[in-house]
């Protein structure tokens, strides 16, 4: 780390410091319970981290009186983002409703607003978990990050915060070829030491617009790029790996709950869960039964620091494989795969989902903007923003065919702009025929 990079690490951890080193000791809370997976005191303190939970719910909350007699979480009912909004008020604790709290909002994937409250001791732990995983994948505090995501809802941050997290806001709300450009320039002027994180369609919108304008190899000096969001395709990971010589990670994280889990520097391609701040569980597709290892299934979460809104038994509506790795992480439990959430999945015409499919689309350089949608069980729409005439119209229905089905029906639209999210993000598949 440089001077100007090790003045601000130990400014944030200095000032933590002062605050009573609550940030530092959730840090090394996390760092031991993940490296130490399987060694007794881990396992204690994520056993006690549930119980005192579900206690506190069980007490405190409306919703979750009658079920304190329950021994077990799989006792516990799942509930999803619409049954929590439609009874926020229940799901309240009585002892913290009137202590200070920190609001975050999504509106998810599914456009479904979604407002939940953190106690202050909860934001403690996702800083500390950012902290830690951040680290896991080469970046530091103090260490110059791209943040690539929508700002503008996004309030300012005071003088000293932004000097010691030294972010580099990169607005992506729109794609146009003049903030890419800007992006590369700096990129290459500044020599410190670099990070990158944001949505993966913004790192694929940065390959394409390097693709286009037959870019050089760029020396960033870059320490981590991690992508979240949304899934990422072959065709990012490589043009990437082609351009910064770097090989991106992605992340597993929502707004409601923090990071759940992550691909780490010099370790594969599972994704590192966190089980230092949740209880996981990946339950089957149509009931609440859990799947074995190596089975797609629903990844429902309890969140064990939230204690303003105890979330027990999330459902995200995300779908992932849990597998275990004896190479990593210490034995534990990981996810080999984590996807799009259900109604995002694109079944063939034989009813068997296809999840990769969207992203052979990527291959077409003509393509600014593309969305895959089923419309029926074997009708779909693919919504084409592009710079110029799209000749090969024909090659790409053929292609879709060969994942989807001979009997596919494929219709091309094409569009001036794919519509955003109020989160900034846009969604890759949309399906409005098999969504239960």
């Amino acid at each position: 780390m440089k001077f100007l990079e090790k003045l601000r690490y130990y400014s944030y951890w200095g000032v933590d410091f002062l605050k009573g080193s609550k940030v530092r000791s959730h840090f090394n809370d996390v760092k031991f319970i993940l490296e130490n997976y399987n060694a007794d005191a881990s396992k204690k303190k994520r056993a006690l981290n549930l119980e005192n939970l579900l206690k506190h719910a069980v007490e405190t909350v409306p919703y979750y009186k009658e079920y304190q007699k329950l021994k077990s979480i799989e006792d516990f009912p799942v509930v999803d983002k619409i049954y929590i909004r439609s009874k926020y008020d229940d799901f309240v604790s009585k002892e913290y409703k009137d202590k200070p709290c920190f609001k975050v909002y999504t509106s998810g994937s599914t456009g479904t607003p979604f407002t939940v409250y953190l106690d202050k001791n909860k934001k403690s732990r996702n800083t500390a978990d950012t902290i830690y995983f951040s680290e896991k994948s080469g970046y530091f505090l103090g260490q110059k990050l791209y943040y690539m995501r929508s700002w503008d809802s996004v309030p300012s941050k005071g003088r000293l915060s932004t000097f010691v997290q030294n972010i580099k806001k990169v607005n992506v709300r729109s794609i146009e070829d003049e903030i890419f450009c800007k992006l590369i320039e700096d990129i290459k002027k500044n020599n410190s030491t670099k990070a990158f994180l944001g949505y993966t369609s913004a790192f694929k919108e940065i390959c394409k617009y390097l693709d286009r304008t037959n870019s050089e190899p760029i020396k960033a000096n870059v320490t981590s790029m991690i992508a979240n969001a949304e899934a990422m395709g072959n065709y990012t990971k490589k043009t990437i790996k082609k351009y910064f010589g770097f090989d991106i990670l992605s992340r597993y994280s929502n707004m409601e709950n923090g990071i759940l889990s992550q691909q780490i520097k010099n370790g594969g391609d599972a994704y590192h869960i966190n089980w230092a701040s949740y209880y996981i569980e990946i339950l089957d597709m149509n009931s609440d039964k859990p799947v074995e290892y190596g089975v797609p299934g629903r990844v429902v979460v309890t969140d064990l620091f939230n204690y303003h809104v105890p979330m027990i038994r999330y459902d995200t509506g995300d779908i992932a494989v849990m597998e275990i790795d004896k190479n990593f992480f210490n034995g534990a439990p990981s996810f080999s795969k984590v996807e799009g959430r259900r109604m995002d999945v694109i079944y063939d015409t034989k009813g068997k989902p296809m999840t990769s499919v969207v992203y052979e689309l990527e291959h077409f350089p003509e393509f600014k903007q593309f969305q895959l949608i089923q419309t029926n069980k074997n009708t779909y729409l693919v919504k084409l923003n592009l710079d110029e005439v799209f000749q090969h119209e024909e090659k790409l229905k053929t292609m879709l065919q060969d994942f989807l089905g001979d009997d596919a029906i494929i219709n091309v639209e094409y569009v001036d702009e794919i519509p955003q999210l109020s989160s900034g993000k846009r969604k890759l598949t949309i399906n409005k025929f098999a969504v239960s």
